[in-house]
């Protein structure tokens, strides 16, 4: 964004987050218990997809399944140490979770403490992770801080040499990779870049500007824009393509919000992603409210062609008055919301269905979550933060990492865990 305002800096101390005593189950579809409502009839799995072999003709045997294998994959979050310092820990592969950084505490007393990553992200052949680490700087504006390549082998923390008057959100998807040496980044400045590993400085992708969050599917680059007013804020998706260095055709507007006549802090902005194939959109349109508190009077989520085309209506049930963070599933069948206040924030939905009352694709779940929703490789389970990053709404309380069967249960995975994300390699 343009201007931030400053925050009062809030410390969120943690008394050594408890790491579960059991290995996360990414390889399997672990069932769990918790407090769920709603169905969801057919489309679950229970332990990742299958293929069934022909029966035999004449006497055959009874059809097998063949599971399949699963993809290179890294579960990421950040946790807070026994000093208050929060680190990166992941599962790589399904393996048993290892403490990835070690930085060191937040000084007590200055301003610029590192309290926070944004989601860690893998890159595509699981030996580095793009993440930016900060805090409120003594003000009362956006979570943020500098951007670091993180070597997962050792937890070398190298930071990117981006402009010293550069910052990264910390609660939204502003960096990324194209392949395993190349970042895409999104400053606080407006601005979009690439920077290829051990080079002197980043180069800035041109026609880009207003910029806050994006997402890369293939050699499309999908973003999203803010225009700033006093008494509205627009937001729109873009498409633009990264080896040409152009925009594509179709932008999708997600409406207005009103920011509070107030210091606004962490602002969010309406919820969106891309399918995995980045042939589809699923969008949040919001409508301002007038009151000088601010927030949305109404909220609609979409599904549509990657251009904005043949625009669909879906979990028309959810009602919220915020904005939402959501996810598209690798199947490219379901979307998952979290941040849906009022209860129940945690959702999903298809995208094939409208998900209106009554409708058993719509699902709502418990505990409430926040920051971003994130897919386990076969679509069958998610994964979401019960407390929010530091100072943000929901973070009064410790947060758990819960896991989500698809249309079922939940359970705790990671007690401590926030801001999590889950890397599909290759």
């Amino acid at each position: 964004m343009a201007t931030q305002s400053s925050r009062r800096m809030q410390f969120w101390s943690s008394a050594g987050a408890l790491l579960l005593g059991v290995a996360l189950a990414l390889n399997g579809c672990a069932s769990g218990s918790g407090s769920t409502s709603g169905s969801v009839s057919g489309h679950v799995s229970s332990g990742g997809s299958a293929s069934v072999a022909a029966t035999h003709a004449s006497g055959g045997s009874a059809p097998t399944a063949t599971p399949r294998p699963a993809p290179p994959h890294a579960f990421a979050w950040y946790q807070f140490d026994s000093h208050s310092a929060p680190q990166i820990w992941a599962s790589v592969n399904g393996a048993s979770p290892t403490q990835i950084t070690h930085i060191a505490p937040p000084d007590p007393n200055g301003c610029d403490n590192e309290l926070a990553w944004s989601p860690p992200v893998f890159s595509p052949d699981l030996t580095h992770i793009v993440a930016a680490v900060g805090g409120y700087g003594c003000g009362d504006g956006d979570l943020s801080g500098s951007l670091s390549v993180i070597t997962v082998s050792g937890g070398t923390v190298t930071n990117v040499p981006t402009p010293a008057s550069i910052s990264m959100r910390l609660t939204e998807r502003d960096a990324g990779w194209l392949d395993a040496h190349t970042i895409w980044f999104i400053g606080d400045d407006g601005n979009a870049y690439t920077y290829s590993l051990g080079a002197a400085s980043p180069a800035q992708l041109p026609g880009i500007s207003g910029a806050i969050e994006g997402a890369v599917r293939g050699s499309t680059f999908f973003w999203q824009s803010v225009s700033t007013a006093t008494t509205a804020w627009s937001y729109t998706l873009h498409r633009y393509d990264i080896g040409a260095h152009s925009a594509l055709a179709g932008s999708v507007s997600q409406g207005a919000w009103g920011p509070c006549q107030c210091s606004p802090g962490d602002l969010a902005s309406p919820g969106w992603d891309a399918s995995p194939d980045g042939a589809h959109i699923a969008y949040q349109v919001v409508t301002p409210s007038s009151s000088t508190s601010g927030g949305i009077t109404s909220s609609h989520i979409y599904y549509a062609a990657a251009d904005g085309s043949g625009a669909n209506q879906i979990a028309r049930a959810m009602v919220t008055t915020t904005q939402v963070k959501m996810q598209i599933s690798p199947d490219g069948h379901w979307v998952a919301f979290t941040q849906a206040a009022p209860t129940p924030m945690t959702l999903t939905a298809s995208v094939s269905s409208p998900g209106g009352s009554g409708d058993t694709t719509f699902h709502a779940y418990s505990p409430d979550t926040y920051d971003y929703p994130v897919w386990k490789w076969d679509s069958s389970q998610f994964w979401a933060a019960s407390g929010a990053a530091p100072g943000n709404p929901g973070s009064g309380t410790s947060s758990s990492l819960y896991r989500f069967n698809l249309g079922g249960s939940s359970s705790v995975g990671v007690a401590g865990g926030v801001n999590p994300w889950y890397t599909i390699g290759g």
